[in-house]
């Protein structure tokens, strides 16, 4: 039997390392935009799955629903987002992926924002999935590009993700962009495809900026 670590010491690591990051943030007026337009008052943010541990910490205070896979790894990070209060559907897109769209569909209807790696949670790398742009669709939320640099930061570069861990004391900039929305009905496929592109390219151009502010170099 593998070694699960402890839902407590997960949060305590995090909890303790964000406590020591300053955020900037940039774009917030974008985002109370979103809410106002909303017809559920509500929106999907989308960002990278790189960048999933650094938009925890600024999140916590906000009413957020997420998706999390049925595998083991899912199950220790579903563990660890509820005792941070965050809202939990379980699914992918290989597995109970109906059920994971129906929780998330459940939150926005109840006042939860809903945060989505758009190319997570096996890749490929940076190429965004339906999921976001589908829940967009069906209820007529706004979709909003999110992206986030540390001016110190881990990148593991073996990982499908090139997954970042901020340095202990880094400034982040954490940047939110104008809302994108997307037609509802039947949509064909070519232009589904350029609605993802169009999001990926939304999350490309924020991060571009966010690594500018933070002096990274672009990855």
């Amino acid at each position: 039997m593998g070694y699960r670590p402890s839902p407590i010491l997960i949060e305590a690591g995090i909890k303790g390392l964000t406590a020591t990051l300053r955020f900037h943030r940039f774009g917030s007026d974008h985002l109370r935009a979103a809410v106002r337009a909303s017809p559920t008052g509500t929106a999907v943010f989308c960002c990278w799955h790189q960048s999933l541990l650094t938009m925890l910490g600024p999140h916590r205070s906000f009413r957020v629903a997420v998706l999390a896979s049925l595998s083991k790894d899912g199950e220790i990070m579903t563990s660890y987002l509820r005792k941070i209060g965050f809202r939990v559907a379980r699914g992918s897109s290989s597995r109970g992926g109906a059920g994971g769209v129906k929780g998330l569909i459940e939150a926005l209807h109840e006042g939860w924002l809903v945060v989505l790696t758009v190319d997570g949670p096996r890749g490929p790398f940076k190429q965004v999935k339906e999921g976001a742009l589908e829940l967009g669709r069906r209820l007529g939320v706004p979709v909003i590009p999110v992206a986030a640099r540390a001016t110190r930061e881990l990148t593991f570069k073996r990982s499908w993700d090139r997954f970042r861990v901020p340095v202990p004391l880094s400034h982040v900039a954490l940047m939110y962009g104008e809302a994108l929305w997307f037609r509802g009905g039947e949509v064909p496929d070519a232009e589904r495809a350029a609605d993802r592109l169009r999001l990926a390219n939304a999350i490309h151009a924020l991060e571009a900026r966010a690594s500018v502010l933070t002096g990274r170099p672009p990855n």
